[in-house]
């Protein structure tokens, strides 16, 4: 198997091509210690995230011992995601100091996603100034380790202030060309094209080939002859996936958030097994399951840095809104209406950026004028940053429950997302709201600053989940695609006399006008569901469509009475 073909890195000799490069996001201490001490390396390459600068030198000696001890050889990542440009080249200094005493046999410098020198790197305007970014750092150190002992990690396809480059290979192409002229005993370069999640990994699919042919052929054609850094790919990698890249490439495979709960993970690639979640994961998505098979909302918690941030987006939201004029909301089941501020932004799919094109949002289902108003506002960089922190918290939520209801990796890709931001305030000074409706689409995910959201069980139990998390409700066209197994989620919005409160809601929906195959996790049967937005939504309305029998349950549990213009099939 080419995936477990010897290779040499710099002076090391691994015993295999896949390198195990673990999140650890939300490990203490001792976690980081007991995970180490669990792992099998098996004579490969370990990449050390760098949350762990918070550990005592010793706890890294211990790390790096372990590791020694199981065979690995332990890279220690640096960078410095939190911090500002100025005196970087100090910091970064000092950190290699500090994995030098450690005992690590290498270093990866961090210029992925979310770290200031991705920063730097997109904020250059021209390659020549991201290329001299790069090679000046690496010049300075391998003055203390060398060359053979650094590798450095990319994100060519990741956002930057909700913004990919426009022309990625250019750039990247040059900055390889340029390591492998100015550093050829480089040990590796690194590329990543996932986006890491709360729970998972969400594969990207744009291809690294150009980089690979950047760095198997230079300019320079009397460079050939040396080998070069090796290339390190990541990309969410199945075992299946894993195999196939290491088959056509001569890549190392990067296996990331998914070695954290299976530090076994070598073997695991050996005999082509399924890698096992974390225990929480399991039971969050076993949780999903069994909520939305009877209609309930699910609340995906933040914890308290997470709350905080997100109520100061949604603050800054809610400045933006402010200077727009309200309009009446529709009539819903129960003649409730409201006055709200709204925009709406679109695209292409989780883990893409924003449409920020007319012709763009013109193609999706929502008014155009709201539309327009979205696109003013990616202009201000303010309200740009807070929305994609949102989206990012809302985006992390549609893939673990999609995850939890049995919808395809490649089905969640083609899948598109509408986010709609909303000020509520009272109609005329009275209470007023959103009558009770399930939502059209597949999947709804709101965050919101107040109360107000009702959920109407099918049990005839009414709650209100309060405003402490990512809000999952399953929409008519789960239920119709789930032939049944899902329940759509009823529910209504009030507002109070002196009520305002602003909410964000991505719509998340199948690709329109095709054919969906069915889950057999869901469904007894292979079958297919052919997606029409439309038809759907106008059967929605109707007093005798394909939802009349749940209206009657929800009716009947809840005591409830329309006024007949909108009554429903009782």
């Amino acid at each position: 198997m080419a995936l477990f073909k010897p290779v040499k890195l710099g002076s090391f000799q691994l015993q295999h091509r896949i390198v195990i490069s673990p999140a650890l996001r939300h490990s203490l201490a001792v976690d980081v210690e007991d995970y180490f001490r669990t792992l099998a390396p098996e004579g490969g390459l370990v990449l050390v995230p760098s949350l762990v600068p918070r550990l005592e030198v010793s706890i890294h000696k211990r790390i790096v011992n372990i590791i020694h001890d199981a065979n690995g050889i332990a890279f220690y990542r640096i960078g410095d995601g939190q911090g500002s440009s100025e005196g970087l080249g100090e910091r970064l200094k000092q950190q290699v100091a500090d994995a030098v005493l450690a005992g690590y046999d290498g270093i990866e410098l961090d210029a992925g996603e979310g770290s200031i020198l991705q920063r730097a790197l997109h904020g250059c305007e021209s390659p020549s100034g991201a290329i001299s970014q790069i090679t000046d750092l690496l010049h300075s150190m391998v003055k203390t380790l060398p060359a053979e002992r650094i590798g450095v990690r990319f994100a060519p396809f990741a956002m930057m202030n909700g913004v990919c480059l426009s022309n990625p290979l250019s750039l990247y192409s040059a900055l390889i060309e340029a390591i492998r002229r100015c550093f050829p005993s480089l040990a590796f370069v690194h590329f990543v094209a996932n986006t890491t999640f709360d729970d998972f990994e969400y594969a990207g699919n744009r291809s690294f080939d150009a980089f690979r042919a950047a760095l198997a052929f230079p300019h320079d054609v009397d460079d050939r002859s040396a080998q070069g850094p090796l290339f390190i790919s990541s990309n969410d990698y199945s075992a299946e996936s894993a195999h196939a890249i290491a088959a056509r490439t001569n890549d190392l495979i990067s296996i990331g958030l998914a070695s954290d709960a299976n530090p076994n993970i070598i073997s695991l690639l050996r005999t082509k097994a399924h890698y096992k979640l974390p225990a929480s994961v399991s039971e969050r998505l076993a949780d999903i399951d069994s909520t939305f098979r009877t209609g309930k909302e699910y609340v995906l918690e933040w914890n308290a840095d997470q709350h905080a941030r997100v109520m100061n987006a949604m603050n800054d939201l809610d400045s933006y809104l402010s200077q727009f004029d309200p309009a009446l909301s529709y009539e819903g089941t129960d003649k409730k209406v409201v006055w709200r501020k709204s925009c709406w932004f679109a695209c292409d799919g989780i883990g893409h950026p924003l449409l920020d094109t007319e012709d763009d949002i013109a193609k999706f289902d929502g008014d155009l004028k709201d539309g327009l108003t979205g696109l003013r506002a990616l202009q201000d960089g303010q309200v740009r940053s807070s929305l994609e922190y949102l989206k990012y918290v809302l985006d992390s939520a549609l893939v673990t429950t999609s995850q939890a209801l049995g919808i395809g990796n490649d089905m969640i890709q083609r899948c598109t997302v509408r986010y709609r931001i909303i000020k509520y305030t009272a109609h005329a000074g009275n209470p007023g709201g959103i009558g009770l409706h399930p939502d059209g689409n597949l999947l709804s995910a709101l965050i919101t600053n107040g109360p107000g959201l009702g959920v109407y069980d099918f049990d005839g139990t009414f709650r209100e989940p309060g405003f402490n998390g990512t809000i999952m409700m399953g929409g008519s066209t789960l239920y119709r695609w789930s032939q049944g197994t899902y329940l759509p989620t009823f529910h209504n919005v009030d507002i109070d006399q002196e009520q305002v409160k602003v909410s964000i809601v991505a719509f998340f929906n199948f690709p329109d006008m095709v054919e969906i195959p069915r889950s057999v996790a869901v469904c007894k049967e292979e079958s297919s569901f052919f997606h029409d937005i439309r038809r759907i939504k106008e059967d929605d309305k109707l007093p005798m469509g394909e939802l009349a029998p749940l209206w009657d349950i929800i009716i009947e549990k809840h005591k409830l009475v329309l006024p007949p213009a909108t009554e429903v099939h009782v």
